[in-house]
């Protein structure tokens, strides 16, 4: 199933809702994760309710306004509790989430995504220099964009980086950093080298990651999954 253009009249659309019981739901806006995406939400919907979301591409400008429309999409879905699988940008979009409305989000996973979506050589810049400096520069006041190494230490549920064969270094060090940032938080690296093995990789994890306690996660455990 290629992923399909969203309409005009809201930035987040419904692919695909299949199965019952627990809901798991994946959100993208990248079509390079569209065979990935779908082999995995077919194999949740085995087990449970699979929702598959596409989005609008997730900018600093519009982020906010995708995050509200995408909360509007999941009450129409009847979705209050869910466990969600942000690819991409996208995760920006469930971690806002996890933070603003921490009981809606039972576990996530992240895969492939910066701490901010699509940072600027500046972004960066100002990254790296706020890491080093222990007082701290004032140097994204103004920024629209959503970043959330600023908020890791507030996440609570469980939280799974995964890097897939597509992560460039930048993007498995970002996703490094949120394992280690948020205090509930574990990563990992897929092994496998196709796409179909990636994908039976990933829905194990995902599937798997649901045994880890969403109160109180035990972070020094070895696995986490």
């Amino acid at each position: 199933m290629q992923l399909a253009e969203t309409t005009p009249t809201t930035s987040v659309q419904v692919l695909s809702d299949i199965g019952s019981g627990r809901s798991f739901v994946t959100i993208v806006d990248d079509d390079r994760y569209a065979e990935l995406v779908n082999s995995v939400a077919g194999q949740i919907s085995r087990r449970a309710r699979s929702v598959v979301l596409r989005t609008s591409a997730i900018q600093a400008d519009n982020w906010s306004a995708i995050a509200k429309d995408m909360k509007d999409v999941l009450s129409s879905l009847g979705i209050r509790q869910s466990s969600f699988i942000g690819v991409g940008s996208c995760a920006a979009l469930a971690e806002d989430l996890a933070l603003s409305a921490p009981k809606s989000v039972r576990s996530l996973v992240v895969i492939d995504s910066p701490l901010r979506p699509h940072p600027t050589m500046w972004e960066r810049l100002v990254d790296a220099l706020e890491r080093r400096l222990p007082f701290g520069l004032p140097l994204r006041l103004g920024s629209k964009g959503f970043n959330v190494r600023s908020y890791a230490h507030r996440l609570r549920c469980p939280v799974l980086t995964v890097a897939t064969k597509r992560a460039t270094p930048f993007v498995k060090s970002e996703l490094a950093a949120l394992g280690a940032l948020a205090p509930t938080a574990w990563h990992l690296s897929l092994r496998g080298t196709t796409e179909a093995d990636e994908a039976n990789e990933l829905c194990d994890i995902v599937v798997g990651f649901q045994d880890t306690p969403a109160k109180c996660p035990q972070k020094n455990r070895q696995e986490a999954v």
